[in-house]
């Protein structure tokens, strides 16, 4: 068959043509701004210096610094799912399964109540008896001890409240377009070991945000730029002595206290006066363990700790859309497990200096689309796993400053699309073993010392390739175990230019967004249609550049170390 070339890959068949799609240097998604390139598919590409070029293996010429990510994440490439996959939620039926629990057709709730908001107001119908209910305008805490579970359907707006429950029994949240800001602390707050079920209504749309901590310092940011700026009128701005210091917005008949002021649009300005601290957990957060399911749509802006959490576990099903944007601290946390079994996962870090997606236990994806964006700080993770983590299927996209994806376990994956890509460290990280049996891995990491892969072989683990098609590319990348069952090429360049295509003849290449100089690069690819014994051709824009007379399982290795690759 005509092998078909496309921006990323080269591959002779149509199984790897659609491989070649996901693994194209995380064009992710597409809109109309996209560039396209001469065969049609976008060209989204690294920020470049004035050549053209990303410089020096992802460092930004910015005093030899890191470039921070902040709002500029999309520049490489990740955008937010949007098509719904089509994963089968089966509901686990078994007693003796250990998550039976957490689904919420194997409880048996009763008529649910509703809770109608309506600006800084609350209207709460059918409330079983023995169930109390504290109200001050639209915030409202819900305290029951009976035993029997309570269903209570959410609809309406308020910018100006939240509920708090103190619940013993299982709790079933039906989310039926409903908004809630607070403007005191969590939107939602759940306390107790109770499982909370959170169900979003087919087709709504529900929004909650908590409130900016008082105490935080105000948020910077530029003027307003545009045709629609507002420009203060100069009536209303103070008139000041020839030579005299502009201190806009003092009191001279009193001593000032700097601690007072902070320069905001370059102007001296008058904080505002701070409240009491608010004791916040963050914008949606159950003590116990939490599962969201259902058909409808979640947005959450989270300003403080975290977004989304469950201090037990967190499973996420299919069929739902969840986005959440954290202006500082982690987007999604369970404690203990994450499942990720299927639907839309969009975290937003860009701002935040913490970690986006994190669990203090196990890892668990096995179907949806999840993209992460991490990249507000040098501690930047995207997806972290404090034991385990395990990925079965589905699609896992992150972008981040520091690891994209990290376990601080075992990482095995087995199946699905993940594409990681790291600023300034690893792409994909664990501290212990990484094992790979299948699926399209790309992982793109910072220069050396930094690489794709990297497992913790100064402490006897190791990189276990046995199935499925890996493209890493990085400084350097941890050795395939030579256990492994599929065979390897690591190829070592000098240089690695942005723009021109590296790749296996006959079975795959590369075209890579990124140039590395400084200590060189290394390019590590893994396919099912490597063989053993077999001579390879490694070439560059379609020109022999190396060969691999025979290559032997489970790596083969190539270097241009002894001569200039580009001329």
């Amino acid at each position: 068959m005509q092998k078909k070339l496309i921006k990323g890959i080269n591959m002779p068949n149509l199984k790897t043509l659609a491989i070649a799609l996901c693994l194209t240097g995380l064009n992710i998604g597409l809109s109309a701004q996209d560039v396209k390139s001469e065969n049609g598919l976008p060209n989204r590409m690294m920020p470049r210096n004035g050549n053209g070029m990303m410089p020096m293996g992802g460092m930004m010429p910015h005093g030899g610094g890191m470039m921070p990510f902040g709002g500029a994440l999309n520049q490489f490439g990740v955008e937010f799912a949007k098509e719904m996959p089509q994963d089968e939620d089966v509901v686990v039926k078994s007693k003796s399964d250990t998550l039976y629990n957490y689904y919420v057709e194997n409880v048996k709730f009763g008529k649910p109540a509703k809770i109608v908001f309506s600006d800084n107001n609350a209207e709460v119908t059918n409330l079983p008896k023995g169930v109390k209910i504290e109200a001050d305008g639209a915030y409202l805490t819900i305290t029951s001890g009976m035993d029997a579970p309570l269903a209570i359907e959410l609809q309406g707006k308020t910018e100006n409240g939240a509920l708090k429950f103190n619940i013993s029994a299982p709790l079933k949240l039906l989310f039926n377009n409903v908004t809630v800001k607070s403007q005191r602390g969590d939107a939602i707050l759940s306390l107790g070991k109770n499982h909370v079920y959170a169900v979003l209504a087919e087709g709504s749309v529900n929004e909650l945000s908590d409130c900016r901590n008082p105490e935080m310092p105000p948020m910077m940011g530029f003027p307003p730029m545009g045709p629609d700026r507002k420009i203060p009128n100069r009536e209303s701005m103070p008139d000041f002595k020839p030579g005299e210091m502009p201190m806009p917005f003092m009191d001279r008949d009193r001593e000032e206290n700097p601690e007072d002021y902070h320069i905001q649009y370059g102007i001296r300005m008058k904080k505002p006066m701070m409240k009491k601290k608010l004791k916040i957990d963050g914008t949606f957060v159950c003590t116990g363990p939490l599962t969201v399911s259902g058909k409808g749509t979640l947005q959450i802006q989270s300003n403080n700790k975290v977004g989304l959490k469950s201090k037990a576990s967190l499973m996420l099903r299919p069929g739902n859309e969840i986005t959440v944007k954290a202006l500082s601290g982690k987007g999604v946390n369970a404690k203990n497990e994450l499942y990720m079994y299927g639907g839309i996962l969009n975290v937003d870090c860009s701002f935040s200096a913490d970690k986006a997606l994190t669990s203090g236990r196990n890892m668990y994806i096995r179907g949806g689309h999840t993209v992460v964006k991490a990249g507000g700080g040098e501690s930047s993770e995207g997806v972290e796993s404090k034991f385990l983590m395990q990925i079965d299927g589905g699609v896992v996209e992150v972008a981040a400053q520091d690891d994209a994806i990290n376990a601080q376990g075992d990482l095995i994956i087995n199946g699905g699309e993940v594409k990681a890509y790291s600023m300034v460290n690893d792409a994909i990280d664990a501290n212990c073993n990484i094992v790979i049996n299948g699926g399209d891995i790309f992982a793109c990491g910072n220069g050396m010392p930094e690489g794709g892969l990297d497992c913790a072989e100064e402490e006897g683990y190791r990189l276990f390739i046995n199935g499925g098609t890996v493209i890493a590319i990085g400084g350097r990348h941890s050795m395939p175990d030579k256990q492994s069952r599929q065979p390897s090429i690591q190829w070592r360049l000098d240089n690695l230019e942005a723009g021109k295509e590296y790749g296996i003849e006959g079975i795959s290449s590369y075209k890579s967004d990124r140039t590395y100089q400084m200590g060189g690069a290394t390019l590590l690819f893994s396919s099912p249609e490597l063989q053993a014994g077999k001579p390879y051709t490694l070439t560059i824009d379609g020109t022999e550049a190396e060969r691999i007379e025979s290559l032997s399982a489970p790596l083969g290795t190539a270097s241009n170390a002894r001569r200039p690759m580009f001329r």
